[in-house]
């Protein structure tokens, strides 16, 4: 770990550690990913890949992570007790919730219940036999990620709708400090994307929240 953190603090455009973080399954891997390709330099592609996973890490738990600068962590954490390191800036993305719980059904189906499992723990939330019921209730407690991170006052955080990103390169870039090129935007894969009665069922259940994200705008920094 002691190697991977200076190889991103040498070889890294930026000298502050960046995270990216998201109520899940509304662009923060992409978004993750195109930070970390920008931000690398390195002529020889030989060496491209050791340098992108140097720069790429996860911090599941901010509590304890010991965050470095020039290293982009993925997170899906709640707001810690302290940071380890102040002189940060965080991204968050997030989406309606119609489409990320879609997704979440795709992924149920195609990388089973372990992937999901695995997903509700880095959301601190204790996983059930009962997933399905995703589509009626709230068991991510996505309402409740998006409000603690709009009330965080410590550090700076840019806000960006999945579905607009793509118009806001600029708008992360002057943000961060470095021109971020996003990849070419991609359709999302969902599961029962032409079920009617699904799809309704999870408007009704999400209407709160997705009332709330309506009033955001598509990209907007705090603090």
């Amino acid at each position: 770990m002691v190697f991977k953190n200076l190889i991103g603090k040498g070889l890294s455009k930026f000298d502050y550690p960046i995270i990216v973080n998201s109520y899940g399954r509304s662009g923060s891997t992409v978004l993750t990913e195109s930070i970390i390709d920008s931000s690398i330099e390195v002529n020889n592609p030989n060496l491209e890949n050791l340098v992108f996973r140097s720069i790429s890490q996860e911090a599941w738990d901010l509590n304890s992570a010991n965050l470095k600068n020039g290293i982009v962590y993925k997170t899906h954490d709640y707001p810690p007790s302290s940071y380890s390191n102040e002189n940060l800036k965080m991204l968050y993305t997030f989406a309606d919730p119609v489409d990320v719980v879609l997704s979440l059904l795709r992924l149920f189906d195609e990388k089973g219940e372990e992937w999901i499992k695995l997903h509700y723990e880095h959301l601190g939330v204790s996983y059930t036999d009962t997933f399905n019921q995703i589509i009626s209730e709230d068991q991510l407690n996505l309402e409740k990620h998006l409000n603690k991170w709009l009330n965080e006052k410590r550090i700076p955080i840019a806000f960006i709708r999945y579905e607009s990103m793509w118009n806001h390169q600029d708008d992360i870039s002057d943000f961060l400090g470095f021109k971020v090129m996003l990849p070419e935007f991609r359709n999302r894969k969902s599961s029962k994307e032409n079920d009617l009665n699904v799809i309704e069922e999870i408007e009704k259940s999400y209407k709160q929240l997705r009332e709330n994200i309506s009033r955001l705008d598509d990209f907007f920094i705090i603090n």
